[in-house]
């Protein structure tokens, strides 16, 4: 009997003899000695890690920026190298410019050239690096509403880096707006994403309130957009690439629509995490000059600054 035979060794093993109804029955031992056979399993996979969230990605932004002084004015700048937002971005940026400009020298060369680029990205091109500036606002709401916040992708000290223009209190708008009209004479081709419809008359109209006269431009009530036209028939002039025009016309019937964040997504490969959502924006920097509270701003740049990134992605892969 296995019962009896069980009972039987244990009873040598403790030198004393134990009731019949002590022995556990030929399952249960059975079972027991399996798990006790058995080792611990002992993973070799390192124990994932949460993401690491924009706001953790963006702690203090706002206090690594510096105060500004112009004649209407101090606001505060924030530089943020592209590398730091987009890693690997900076050598992947070089290689396509490099690309492009072989593009179009091959199409500007032959006869009858296999490839003819856009004349607005053929400017661009031509504008890169330096006298190419990507462009996004952060305002207090719809049209009409102050802006706060100007953020610029441009090449700074030889780099591919984000600027941010920020008005600390609503009296720093007009300083921010000076700072950018001066910025802006230093370049050719401005990229927007809606810009032309939302963007750049915003800052016409906030700069004719303020009474601001751009260093190096007619007044902002004669030049509200830029435009293509040619000087001493030889350099273009300003030129204004509206990036959501030409990706409706290359995607939007490939995708379910043409948000920036979903052509980040589908188009960019990125995914972002955590990100705060645009009309929360408002709110959070009027709470921001209510009380000084940095944390919540600290996203809001890096939302800022993403969506410059993107911005600047999308153009080179419409150019090529």
């Amino acid at each position: 009997m296995p019962d009896d035979l069980l009972r039987r060794r244990l009873e040598r093993l403790n030198r004393e003899s134990l009731p019949a109804s002590a022995a556990p029955s030929s399952g249960a031992a059975a079972s027991a000695t399996r798990r006790a056979e058995q080792p611990i399993a002992v993973s070799s996979q390192r124990v994932a890690r949460p993401p690491v969230t924009h706001a953790a990605q963006a702690a203090g932004l706002l206090r690594s920026g510096e105060v500004v002084e112009t004649p209407f004015g101090p606001h505060l700048r924030i530089d943020l190298p592209l590398e730091k937002l987009w890693q690997g971005g900076e050598k992947l940026i070089a290689a396509r410019q490099e690309f492009l400009r072989t593009q179009l020298a091959a199409a500007n060369q032959a006869v009858e050239p296999t490839i003819v680029m856009d004349a607005e990205f053929a400017a661009f091109v031509t504008a890169l690096p330096d006298r190419t500036l990507a462009l996004d606002l952060e305002t207090c709401g719809l049209a009409g509403s102050a802006l706060f916040l100007v953020g610029l992708l441009r090449q700074v000290g030889g780099v591919p880096a984000v600027q941010m223009l920020l008005a600390r209190n609503y009296a720093e708008e007009a300083a921010v707006l000076a700072s950018l009209w001066q910025t802006v004479a230093e370049h050719d081709v401005l990229l927007t994403f809606n810009g032309k419809t939302f963007d750049w008359p915003m800052v016409v109209e906030r700069s004719v309130r303020h009474r601001l006269q751009p260093v190096g431009w007619a007044s902002p009530t004669k030049r509200a957009a830029f435009d293509s036209e040619m000087v001493d028939g030889a350099h273009p002039m300003k030129v204004h690439i509206d990036i959501l025009h030409h990706s409706r016309r290359r995607w939007k019937k490939q995708l379910p629509n043409c948000r920036l964040q979903t052509l980040e997504r589908h188009i960019c490969r990125r995914t972002r995490a955590a990100d705060i959502p645009g009309h929360a924006i408002p709110a959070v920097y009027a709470e921001y000059v209510r009380t000084g509270i940095e944390r919540e701003m600290d996203t809001v740049l890096y939302h800022n600054a993403l969506d410059l990134v993107t911005l600047f992605d999308l153009a080179h892969r419409l150019a090529a």
